[in-house]
């Protein structure tokens, strides 16, 4: 039985596939298997999949035989994998030669894990954007990092994950939901007490391209991350509890207020710098300025939602001078 089982969902990506297979074949981690499922693909690349694996019994050439999409592929692979652990990678991207092999040496060395990052670089950026945000995904190394900064984006790429499948299953595997279904099934793990780490080292290439998901799919944008942030919060005790304050009584705010009492949750109030919106009263919820900030609705889980420039910074340094503790009754959400 192999130590690791590569899961490689894929379609229409003969472009890219001859350069991905090659990457994993090269790894000097050699105990895996590769489960490449194809994802009803009308070009060759399940062809190039078969070419590959003509001289390699380790890659195994499969078809979705779930939900059209990454989900089922995702799942059919999960299901006959061999191994403990799953590495996920996508079809478009290329893994450093020891990539496997360090994170496998973390996942014993430090076997309290369920999740094994990397560094990950950027290929083909196509905007600031997103190099913006591999550079925070990648500032990110330690398990209460990765954990506190789970609301305010995807706080660890997915096909550089390394996970135990144990906590794959108990957490109900991949869903097909709303939102992104990487970014939910971290939530799903972290919720459910999973450690997440991340192998310092940049070993993962990370293709950037106009068609990747998180630029053509509506799942990936703003709106259906505020519903599931949302919907994740509203789960937590202490917010069903003692409900919410807002940092923030801007768009960003307005909208999470507004998503979290749809579920339920007591919006305490707000806290804001803008002169015009101190005293106003927003969706039934009061707002107040600084002066009062961490004295009014102090039972409340503050929420940091202020999405200037520089504003996460502030907001954090303002809740910890007033006692709040990051992960437990203060959450930042971008």
């Amino acid at each position: 039985m192999p130590r690791i089982s590569i899961v490689m969902p894929f379609r229409n990506a003969a472009a890219t596939l001859p350069e991905a297979l090659a990457s994993v074949k090269a790894q000097s981690f050699t105990d895996w298997e590769l489960l490449a499922v194809d994802d009803r693909s009308t070009d060759n690349s399940a062809a190039i999949v078969a070419g590959f694996a003509a001289g390699d019994g380790r890659v195994k050439p499969m078809k979705n035989a779930a939900t059209p999409g990454v989900v089922g592929a995702s799942e059919t692979a999960g299901h006959a994998a061999a191994a403990d652990w799953l590495a996920r990678m996508d079809a478009d991207d290329v893994s450093h030669p020891e990539r496997l092999e360090r994170q496998w040496q973390m996942a014993e060395a430090e076997p309290h894990l369920d999740v094994i990052g990397c560094g990950v670089k950027i290929l083909t950026p196509l905007g600031e954007g997103m190099v913006r945000h591999v550079e925070w995904v990648n500032s990110l190394m330690e398990p209460r990092a990765i954990a506190n900064a789970r609301f305010i984006e995807n706080p660890l790429v997915h096909p550089s994950a390394l996970m135990r499948k144990t906590a794959i299953r108990a957490a109900g595997g991949y869903r097909e939901v709303p939102w992104a279904e990487d970014h939910d099934l971290w939530l799903r793990l972290l919720e459910a007490g999973a450690v997440f780490g991340k192998v310092p080292e940049t070993l993962l290439g990370w293709r950037d391209s106009a068609t990747r998901l998180t630029r053509s799919d509506p799942r990936y944008g703003d709106a259906l991350r505020h519903k599931m942030r949302a919907h994740f919060l509203a789960r937590m005790p202490a917010v069903k509890e003692r409900g919410v304050v807002i940092a923030g009584a801007g768009p960003i705010g307005k909208t999470l207020a507004q998503e979290l009492q749809l579920r339920g949750i007591a919006v305490k109030g707000f806290y804001d710098v803008h002169p015009r919106r101190i005293g106003e009263r927003i969706h039934g919820s009061e707002v107040a300025g600084l002066e009062d900030f961490g004295k009014k609705w102090r039972e409340a889980v503050m929420l940091a939602a202020v999405g200037v420039p520089g504003g996460r910074g502030e907001v954090t340094a303002l809740a910890e001078g007033a006692g709040y503790v990051e992960g437990e009754d203060f959450w930042v959400l971008c």
